[in-house]
């Protein structure tokens, strides 16, 4: 694909010729992905000279040519626009196609769930990948002593690098609003309601706390059990800062309520009308609804694990859990799991699923996205694919690799999920566990030292690096064997 202005104004300029002119053009749009051109005389269109331009392809659906360029459209309609001279229009739902607006089975509707996710995150990775970005060069100054633990500096980068992700309702909120066909206003005001500090303050408060007593029991806050009432219900108390399924689910609902509202309220008082209601019309639902779902998935998966493993097949589970940790992640699931750690490791004396697993995790994504970026020809595929496997690496920020390569080019996926598995039967085998809290990243490794007194302090995390380093070579070879770069091609094509 071209990449400099003058190269984009070329290709629109050809296609505007291929189409039969500027005077055989009635309409021209696009989606995220595609250029849509409606001519007046389909038969006057060259479709195989189009196909021939270096675009992704070509297609003709009812009376639209439509011609797949992929992440460059916007820059591409641009040029087309001032090259044909119509009328700028704003992006459409690529769902309007007839072929893919056809009723899907459980299956397809079960298969669009995951993309659906990663279509709600990818537009807002260049956020994510700053701010984990940030807090790498953060770790490096402080671990090279260029700049002090507790340097003024160093608390207003940390603060800013967690900005992010502490907002990620708010961002992906934006992004869901493209995905639904929901007013970016109103989805972004959604996303504001979850994080608003009060309303924080009133979940902590609802919640209670455990705070962890090394060589005792626990502290236990008690909690008020809400976060305050609507219209006399009590709203559950669950802190939705770094979790993105609640206002997914939520916006996802506001594209439906939103299009209700607009076919049975006058245009006349749309303006004030519809926003309203549907303000009145998701607050309840999303409070105590669509939003604390996630949250209760996560504290019944959170006991659920705990029962299974310590069961009999416990150790079991370990490679299993590995393996399927990219979805755990995905979902948010995972931030329970500290209340697992703390329970597993009081009785066994070290953490031996989920953190074992969150290393392997970061690690195998970082392999795969590094193998993408080596046989990816696409520059900016590349350049994405090298800084996510920098970011899983180094800071352990998953997010831009998950969004923006593994969940979005699947065999990328499943290699990373083979190389996890593999490392979580090394970690089963060898009694791996963590003895203290961190998320993981190449700083945090020293949470597997043993601080107890004993001869083989360092026996875990001997063997966790062990279990990475064998778990990215398979991950990074099966990527490099599984991964075919034309396949991602017809999926950034498909948006």
């Amino acid at each position: 694909m071209a990449k400099t202005e003058k190269d984009y104004g070329q290709l629109a300029a050809q296609i505007v010729e291929l189409v039969g002119g500027k005077d055989n053009i009635a309409h021209a749009a696009h989606c995220l992905t595609r250029l849509r051109v409606t001519p007046k005389d389909l038969s006057l269109v060259k479709l195989d000279e189009i196909k021939k331009l270096g675009v992704i392809g070509a297609q003709s659906i009812g009376d639209q040519i439509q011609v797949i360029i992929g992440n460059d459209i916007d820059l591409v309609y641009d040029a087309f626009v001032n090259a044909s001279g119509v009328s700028r229009e704003a992006v459409i739902d690529e769902n309007l196609d007839p072929e893919l607006g056809k009723k899907k089975g459980i299956k397809e509707i079960l298969g669009s769930i995951f993309p659906a996710i990663v279509s709600c995150v990818f537009p807002i990775l260049p956020a994510l990948l700053a701010c984990g970005l940030l807090q790498a060069v953060v770790l490096l100054l402080i671990n090279l002593h260029v700049l002090p633990a507790d340097s003024p500096t160093v608390a207003t980068l940390t603060w800013v690098y967690n900005v992010a992700y502490y907002f990620l309702p708010v961002l992906v909120a934006y992004a869901a609003s493209r995905r639904f066909n929901v007013k970016a206003a109103m989805a972004l005001l959604m996303g504001l309601i979850l994080v608003y500090p009060d309303f924080v303050e009133l979940c902590k408060q609802g919640a209670g706390a455990t705070i962890p007593n090394p060589g005792g029991p626990p502290t236990i806050i008690p909690g008020t059990g809400n976060a305050g009432f609507l219209f006399g219900m009590p709203i559950y108390p669950a802190t939705y800062s770094n979790t993105i399924i609640p206002i997914i689910l939520c916006v996802f609902v506001m594209g439906y309520i939103e299009k209700f509202l607009n076919r049975i309220i006058p245009k006349s008082v749309r303006f004030v009308f519809v926003p309203l209601l549907e303000l009145v019309i998701m607050l309840p639902l999303g409070l105590l609804v669509l939003a604390p779902i996630g949250a209760r998935l996560s504290s019944g998966f959170a006991g659920l694990l705990i029962a299974l493993f310590n069961s009999p097949i416990g150790k079991v589970l370990i490679p299993i859990f590995c393996a399927i940790y990219p979805f755990i992640v995905i979902t948010g699931l995972h931030f329970n799991l500290m209340a697992v750690g703390v329970a597993i490791g009081s009785r066994y004396g070290k953490n031996p699923i989920n953190h074992p697993a969150g290393f392997l995790f970061q690690y195998t994504q970082a392999a795969a996205c590094l193998a993408v970026a080596l046989k990816a020809k696409n520059a900016d595929r590349r350049s994405l694919a090298l800084s996510c496997a920098f970011s899983d690496a180094v800071p352990g920020i998953s997010e831009p690799g998950m969004y923006g390569i593994t969940f979005k080019y699947r065999k990328s996926l499943y290699a990373a999920m083979i190389g996890s598995a593999v490392g979580g039967v090394i970690c089963a085998l060898l009694n791996v566990g963590s003895y203290a809290g961190g998320p993981p990243n190449i700083f945090t490794f020293p949470v597997f030292i043993n601080p107890a007194p004993v001869p083989n302090a360092m026996a875990d995390l001997r063997n966790i690096i062990i279990a990475v380093v064998v778990a990215a070579i398979v991950t990074f070879v099966l990527t490099l064997v599984l991964y075919k770069d034309e396949e991602a091609d017809r999926i950034d094509a498909q948006g």
